[in-house]
Protein backbone atom coordinates (compact mmCIF):
# COMPACT_ATOMS: atom_id res chain seq x y z
CA UNK A 1 0.00 0.00 0.00
CA UNK A 2 1.45 3.35 -1.04
CA UNK A 3 0.98 6.79 0.45
CA UNK A 4 -1.88 7.88 -1.38
CA UNK A 5 -4.05 4.77 -0.59
CA UNK A 6 -3.01 4.74 2.34
CA UNK A 7 -4.68 8.25 2.60
CA UNK A 8 -7.92 7.25 0.48
CA UNK A 9 -8.32 4.31 2.87
CA UNK A 10 -7.69 6.07 6.55
CA UNK A 11 -10.09 9.49 5.01
CA UNK A 12 -7.39 11.41 4.38
CA UNK A 13 -8.10 13.60 1.78
CA UNK A 14 -5.23 15.90 1.79
CA UNK A 15 -2.59 12.75 2.03
CA UNK A 16 -4.21 12.87 -1.91
CA UNK A 17 -3.16 16.12 -2.46
CA UNK A 18 0.66 15.73 -1.36
CA UNK A 19 2.71 15.25 -4.40
CA UNK A 20 6.28 15.87 -2.20
CA UNK A 21 5.89 12.49 -0.69
CA UNK A 22 8.86 9.75 -1.65
CA UNK A 23 6.77 6.47 -1.69
CA UNK A 24 9.99 4.36 -0.71
CA UNK A 25 10.84 6.46 2.33
CA UNK A 26 7.13 5.90 3.20
CA UNK A 27 7.17 1.82 2.43
CA UNK A 28 10.61 1.99 4.33
CA UNK A 29 9.36 3.28 7.24
CA UNK A 30 5.68 1.24 7.38
CA UNK A 31 7.96 -1.89 6.75
CA UNK A 32 9.97 -0.61 10.27
CA UNK A 33 6.81 -0.26 11.69
CA UNK A 34 5.40 -3.19 11.67
CA UNK A 35 8.68 -5.34 12.60
CA UNK A 36 9.16 -3.06 15.30
CA UNK A 37 5.64 -3.95 16.61
CA UNK A 38 5.74 -7.62 15.82
CA UNK A 39 9.13 -7.59 18.13
CA UNK A 40 7.09 -6.00 21.01
CA UNK A 41 4.25 -7.81 20.46
CA UNK A 42 6.57 -11.13 20.36
CA UNK A 43 8.59 -10.24 23.82
CA UNK A 44 5.07 -9.23 25.31
CA UNK A 45 3.85 -12.59 24.47
CA UNK A 46 7.09 -14.21 25.64
CA UNK A 47 6.73 -12.22 29.33
CA UNK A 48 2.82 -13.40 29.36
CA UNK A 49 3.81 -17.00 28.77
CA UNK A 50 6.40 -16.71 32.03
CA UNK A 51 4.12 -14.47 34.73
CA UNK A 52 1.11 -16.88 33.69
CA UNK A 53 4.00 -20.16 34.24
CA UNK A 54 5.44 -18.52 37.52
CA UNK A 55 1.57 -17.53 38.80
CA UNK A 56 0.14 -21.13 37.84
CA UNK A 57 2.75 -22.67 39.97
CA UNK A 58 2.65 -20.06 42.79
CA UNK A 59 -1.24 -20.74 42.86
CA UNK A 60 -0.74 -24.76 42.49
CA UNK A 61 1.97 -25.15 45.26
CA UNK A 62 0.74 -22.48 47.18
CA UNK A 63 -2.79 -23.43 47.96
CA UNK A 64 -1.92 -26.58 48.58
CA UNK A 65 0.60 -25.43 51.52
CA UNK A 66 -2.71 -23.24 53.32
CA UNK A 67 -3.89 -24.72 56.51
CA UNK A 68 -4.53 -23.37 59.87
CA UNK A 69 -1.63 -24.22 61.13
CA UNK A 70 0.13 -21.56 58.91
CA UNK A 71 -1.81 -18.86 60.75
CA UNK A 72 -1.50 -20.38 64.62
CA UNK A 73 1.79 -22.15 65.07
CA UNK A 74 5.01 -20.41 65.65
CA UNK A 75 8.23 -20.47 62.87
CA UNK A 76 9.92 -23.33 64.21
CA UNK A 77 13.95 -24.27 64.32
CA UNK A 78 15.78 -24.58 61.18
CA UNK A 79 15.59 -27.70 60.16
CA UNK A 80 12.60 -28.87 61.95
CA UNK A 81 9.25 -29.80 59.82
CA UNK A 82 6.04 -27.73 60.26
CA UNK A 83 5.69 -24.38 61.91
CA UNK A 84 4.04 -21.67 60.96
CA UNK A 85 3.91 -17.91 61.05
CA UNK A 86 1.77 -16.81 63.75
CA UNK A 87 4.76 -14.91 65.49
CA UNK A 88 5.36 -12.84 62.35
CA UNK A 89 2.17 -11.92 61.99
CA UNK A 90 1.36 -11.06 65.41
CA UNK A 91 5.06 -9.28 65.56
CA UNK A 92 4.39 -6.94 62.48
CA UNK A 93 1.10 -5.76 64.00
CA UNK A 94 2.67 -5.00 66.94
CA UNK A 95 5.29 -2.78 64.83
CA UNK A 96 2.36 -0.71 63.19
CA UNK A 97 0.72 -0.96 66.02
CA UNK A 98 3.40 0.83 68.02
CA UNK A 99 4.11 3.29 64.92
CA UNK A 100 1.19 4.13 64.46
CA UNK A 101 0.40 5.52 67.72
CA UNK A 102 3.92 7.32 68.02
CA UNK A 103 4.37 8.41 64.75
CA UNK A 104 0.80 10.10 64.64
CA UNK A 105 0.85 12.29 67.39
CA UNK A 106 3.75 13.70 66.47
CA UNK A 107 2.65 14.08 62.91
CA UNK A 108 -0.21 15.60 63.75
CA UNK A 109 1.01 18.18 66.17
CA UNK A 110 4.16 18.94 64.21
CA UNK A 111 1.88 19.52 61.26
CA UNK A 112 -0.85 21.83 62.55
CA UNK A 113 1.84 23.71 63.87
CA UNK A 114 3.43 24.26 60.61
CA UNK A 115 0.10 25.38 59.41
CA UNK A 116 -0.59 27.72 61.88
CA UNK A 117 2.78 29.00 62.49
CA UNK A 118 4.74 27.88 59.61
CA UNK A 119 4.93 31.43 57.97
CA UNK A 120 6.38 33.24 60.89
CA UNK A 121 8.81 31.10 62.87
CA UNK A 122 12.39 29.93 61.89
CA UNK A 123 11.42 26.54 63.68
CA UNK A 124 8.96 26.38 61.36
CA UNK A 125 10.87 26.59 58.40
CA UNK A 126 13.86 23.97 60.20
CA UNK A 127 11.32 21.84 60.28
CA UNK A 128 9.74 21.54 57.19
CA UNK A 129 13.63 21.59 55.84
CA UNK A 130 14.16 18.49 57.75
CA UNK A 131 10.22 16.99 56.83
CA UNK A 132 11.38 17.58 53.28
CA UNK A 133 14.81 15.22 53.52
CA UNK A 134 13.39 12.67 55.20
CA UNK A 135 10.16 12.22 52.64
CA UNK A 136 13.25 12.15 50.07
CA UNK A 137 15.52 9.38 52.32
CA UNK A 138 14.85 5.59 50.91
CA UNK A 139 13.43 3.49 53.46
CA UNK A 140 16.68 1.06 53.14
CA UNK A 141 18.64 4.27 54.20
CA UNK A 142 16.56 4.93 57.41
CA UNK A 143 16.79 0.77 58.25
CA UNK A 144 20.49 1.26 57.65
CA UNK A 145 20.91 4.33 60.23
CA UNK A 146 18.62 2.58 62.62
CA UNK A 147 20.55 -0.87 62.61
CA UNK A 148 24.02 1.11 63.03
CA UNK A 149 22.38 3.25 65.46
CA UNK A 150 20.32 0.95 67.29
CA UNK A 151 20.72 -2.89 66.50
CA UNK A 152 24.91 -2.46 66.45
CA UNK A 153 24.53 -0.90 69.74
CA UNK A 154 22.45 -3.39 71.59
CA UNK A 155 23.61 -6.19 69.73
CA UNK A 156 20.53 -8.14 69.07
CA UNK A 157 17.75 -7.38 66.57
CA UNK A 158 14.45 -5.97 68.16
CA UNK A 159 10.78 -5.14 67.37
CA UNK A 160 11.36 -1.75 68.95
CA UNK A 161 13.95 -0.99 66.01
CA UNK A 162 11.56 -1.50 63.62
CA UNK A 163 8.77 0.48 65.17
CA UNK A 164 11.88 3.17 65.27
CA UNK A 165 12.54 2.65 61.48
CA UNK A 166 9.29 2.53 60.71
CA UNK A 167 8.09 5.48 62.72
CA UNK A 168 11.21 7.46 61.13
CA UNK A 169 9.18 6.74 57.75
CA UNK A 170 6.02 7.77 58.79
CA UNK A 171 6.31 10.94 60.56
CA UNK A 172 6.97 13.36 57.65
CA UNK A 173 4.38 11.68 55.72
CA UNK A 174 2.09 12.57 58.49
CA UNK A 175 3.39 15.77 58.91
CA UNK A 176 3.10 16.58 54.95
CA UNK A 177 -0.32 14.97 54.90
CA UNK A 178 -1.68 17.33 58.33
CA UNK A 179 0.04 20.70 57.00
CA UNK A 180 -1.72 20.32 53.53
CA UNK A 181 -4.87 19.39 55.15
CA UNK A 182 -5.08 22.23 57.35
CA UNK A 183 -3.67 24.90 54.76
Amino acid sequence: MDAQQYGEEAGLKNMSNFSNIDLSLFAKRKRANKIGLTLSMSAMVIGMIFLLWILGVLFFKGFAALDISLFTQSTPAPGSEGGGLANAILGSLMIVASCTFISTPIGVLAGLYLSEYGDRSKVASITRFVTDIMLSAPSIVIGLFVYALVVAQVRHFSGWAGTLALTLIAVPVVVRTTENMCA
